[in-house]
């Protein structure tokens, strides 16, 4: 197995992708290293191998509540619908995997979570506090043309003054559903996906700083559905959020993916953002699978958490979905009044 370090990021070579313990190299590598490409097709089924080598399979816990029925009433019908359309094509490994595309399936159902369009900076269910997620995002077809940029923040924070660090360490992001401003093409559909994926309530809390399962610090930037950081007012939150953000967005910290059907890029969702620079408008071919699990089968105290950070509080995954349900349901009713 070769390294080979890129921008920001590293290329696994000569490694076979059928051998277990090579591929349990490659998760520690990637937790930390954080975002890792590897030039070789696979099938998603080895996909969904690989990655639950290295731990549990995650689903944002709303989606799994919906999907199991835990929530459910007709309040809840249109997101489960939305949620099968998704799941689709990835039918036989649900559980962690989806697909990122706009092909449409034969009801003219969009069976990916995202339009073609840009998508701005974010990370998996960003404002959920948890131990490490790794997302593999493999190209299956129609990938040509099209860029995926990566953003691992570790080696900024591990460049920060001793004032910076120590006010970042003690900084608590705040979070409030901004109607999907991550991007502006997003269907109603995808909409609702993506917010009991992303901020299903506001007022859930997260720490600014995080760290991979190997111990690895860096930040977590709040890239949108941003409310403000704890303690501070909405102007001197902004102010500290930009200036997080100018040490961030620079060149060097930024590794620009090219595309090309049957590769595969591994990233950190703790710290580390991706964006989709590229509009892809010439159809709906575009297609990747999008694998997320935990790491806790490779790093000890891994265990994903049991609970949701919401003002101030640790409420268990009960608690804080039956709050979420209370609030669909409020929202549903006025709907149906109007």
């Amino acid at each position: 197995m070769i390294l080979k370090k890129l921008n920001n990021a590293y290329e696994v070579k000569d490694i076979d992708l059928n051998n277990d313990d090579e591929c349990r190299e490659l998760g520690k590598i990637v937790a930390d290293k954080c975002v890792v490409f590897v030039d070789q097709k696979i099938t998603e089924k080895r996909l969904y191998e690989i990655q639950t080598l290295w731990g549990t399979p995650s689903r944002a816990l709303l989606h799994k509540y919906i999907g199991e029925k835990r929530l459910k009433g007709s309040h809840w019908r249109e997101v489960l619908l939305n949620l099968g359309y998704i799941s689709t094509a990835v039918k036989d490994f649900q559980q962690g995997m989806s697909r990122v595309s706009y092909a449409k399936n034969k009801k003219g159902k969009p069976t990916g979570i995202f339009t073609n369009g840009e998508l701005d900076w974010h990370s998996d269910q960003q404002s959920h506090h948890d131990k490490q997620r790794v997302i593999g995002l493999m190209s299956l077809f129609g990938t040509e043309n099209s860029k995926t940029t990566f953003l691992c923040s570790a080696n900024v924070y591990e460049s920060l003054n001793h004032e910076d660090k120590s006010m970042f360490d003690e900084l608590v992001s705040e979070w409030e559903w901004d109607g999907g401003k991550m991007s502006e093409e997003l269907i109603p559909s995808q909409l609702e996906i993506v917010k009991y994926h992303m901020v299903p309530l506001d007022g859930m809390e997260c720490p600014l700083v995080d760290s991979t399962a190997s111990g690895r610090k860096g930040i977590k930037f709040p890239s949108h559905s941003f409310k403000g950081f704890k303690g501070m007012s909405k102007e001197e939150s902004q102010k500290t959020k930009d200036y997080i953000w100018s040490l961030l967005n620079k060149p060097e910290n930024i590794y620009t993916h090219n595309w090309k059907d049957g590769q595969t890029v591994f990233m950190d969702q703790n710290i580390t953002l991706h964006a989709r620079p590229t509009n892809v408008k010439d159809g709906d071919k575009r297609t990747l699978s999008r694998m997320v699990t935990y790491m806790d089968k490779l790093f000890d105290n891994q265990t994903p958490n049991d609970y949701i950070l919401y003002n101030g509080q640790k409420l268990d995954h009960e608690t804080f979905a039956n709050m979420v349900d209370e609030q669909r349901k409020k929202e549903f009713n006025r709907m149906q009044r109007a």
